[in-house]
C-alpha cells in the first residue's frame, strides 16, 4: 500500500504517512509498556496479570494519554494479544522469552475489523485514519475479517485476512515423499530433482557492495540511513524471490499429488552448525513446509511429517540400515 495525493483526500498523503508512523510507534511503546508491567508484577509481587485485566488498565491509560488514545481501541487490544501469544509460545512451544521491541523490529499494527476496500477509487478505508490510496497486488476475495498495516523496506503495505470458501482439488492417486537438502532443494521419491536456486548467493555481490556502502557512512547521518534503506530493500527482494519460488513449487506439488510426506526437520537445531547455517537459512525449509501444510488443508490433500531419524540410512525396499554412511554419500547399495 502506497499513499498518493489526490484532490479528493481531506488530508494530504504526508499527514497520513505520519499518522501511520505515529500509530506504529505508539503500538510499539504499548507493547514494551505491557511487557515491562507484566515482568515487574511477577518479579516484585509474584503476580501474573491476565489479558482482560491488562486491556482494562490500558483503556484507562489511553483516555489520559492523547498519542495513545488516538490509536483505534481494537488495535491496542491486538497489541496485548500479540504479547500474550509470545508468552504462550514461550511456555507451550519452547520459543524464546518475549523481549522488548526495538525501533525497526515492531513493523505492523492490526485492525480487528472495520477495514474496507473501495476498488472503484483504489482506496482502502482505515478506521480513524481515513481513505488511503493503494496499489492492488491481487484480487481480494471473500469477506475481510482483519487488516494489518505493515512497514516494509519498500513502503507501507496492508495485508488483508479474508474468509473465503476454497474448493478442494479433484482427487488423484499419487503419493510423494520429499527429501529436502542443500545441494538439491528437493529430491522426490519418484526420482525428480529440484535444483536449489540459492537466492542469497545469487545476490551476494550486490549485498556485500551495499553493506560496505553502509559501513563507510557516518553513523546517525542521513547518507547512512539512505544506504541502510537500500540494503534493506535488497534483502527484501531476496526474501520475496525465495517466497515466490516456494509458492510456485508447493502449488505444483499439491496439484499433482494426493498425499505428501516430508521429514520433520528441527531447523532451529540445524542452524547451530555454523558451516551450514547460511545455506540452510537461504533454502527456507521451514517456510516451504508451512506452505505445503496449509495448502494441503485448503485443497483437501494429505500431509504427513515423519521423524528424520535414520531416513537416509534405511533402505526403502527391505528396511536394512546402513550406519557407515557419510554426509557426502548420496547413493549406496547393500553388498
Amino acid at each position: 500500500m502506497r499513499s498518493r495525493h489526490t484532490a479528493s483526500d481531506s488530508n494530504p498523503p504526508g499527514r497520513k504517512l505520519r499518522l501511520l508512523a505515529q500509530w506504529l510507534g505508539s503500538c510499539r511503546y504499548v507493547y514494551n509498556l505491557c511487557l515491562d508491567y507484566k515482568k515487574q508484577l511477577y518479579t516484585n509481587h509474584r503476580l501474573s496479570i491476565g489479558k482482560n485485566q491488562m486491556q482494562q488498565e490500558l483503556s484507562a491509560i489511553a483516555r489520559d494519554v492523547e498519542w495513545i488514545g488516538c490509536v483505534h481501541s481494537q488495535t491496542l487490544q491486538e497489541v496485548t494479544d500479540r504479547l500474550f501469544r509470545s508468552y504462550d509460545g514461550f511456555f507451550k512451544q519452547g520459543k524464546g522469552f518475549p523481549r522488548f521491541a526495538r525501533r525497526g523490529q515492531y513493523r505492523s499494527f492490526t485492525y480487528k475489523q472495520g477495514v474496507k476496500l473501495h476498488e472503484n477509487t483504489c482506496t482502502v478505508q482505515l478506521p480513524k485514519i481515513g481513505k488511503v490510496k493503494y496499489r492492488k497486488s491481487q484480487d481480494v476475495q471473500g469477506v475481510i475479517r482483519t487488516g494489518s498495516v505493515v512497514r516494509e523496506a519498500d513502503g507501507w503495505h496492508v495485508a488483508l485476512c479474508c474468509e473465503v470458501e476454497i474448493a478442494p482439488l479433484p482427487p488423484v492417486t499419487n503419493v510423494l515423499g520429499l527429501d529436502m537438502g542443500i545441494k538439491s532443494f528437493v529430491v522426490t521419491s519418484d526420482g525428480q530433482v529440484v535444483d536449489n536456486p540459492k537466492h542469497l548467493y545469487r545476490y551476494q555481490y550486490q549485498l556485500r557492495k551495499a553493506q560496505r556502502s553502509v559501513s563507510r557512512k557516518k553513523k546517525d547521518g542521513s547518507n547512512r540511513r539512505k544506504a541502510a534503506a537500500k540494503l534493506a530493500r535488497l534483502h527484501l527482494k531476496v526474501s520475496n524471490t525465495r517466497k515466490d519460488f516456494h509458492h510456485q513449487l508447493t502449488t505444483q506439488l499439491i496439484r499433482e499429488n494426493q498425499a505428501i510426506v516430508v521429514e520433520n526437520l528441527q531447523v532451529q537445531h540445524m542452524l547451530k552448525n555454523h558451516k551450514l547455517a547460511k545455506s540452510i537459512s537461504d533454502a527456507g525449509w521451514y517456510q516451504f513446509v508451512q506452505m505445503l501444510e496449509y495448502k494441503s488443508r485448503w485443497y483437501g490433500r494429505e500431509f504427513h511429517k515423519v521423524a528424520p531419524n535414520h531416513t537416509s540410512q534405511d533402505c526403502s525396499v527391505c528396511g536394512w540400515r546402513n550406519t557407515d554412511l557419510k554426509l557426502s554419500d548420496r547413493y549406496w547399495t547393500q553388498s
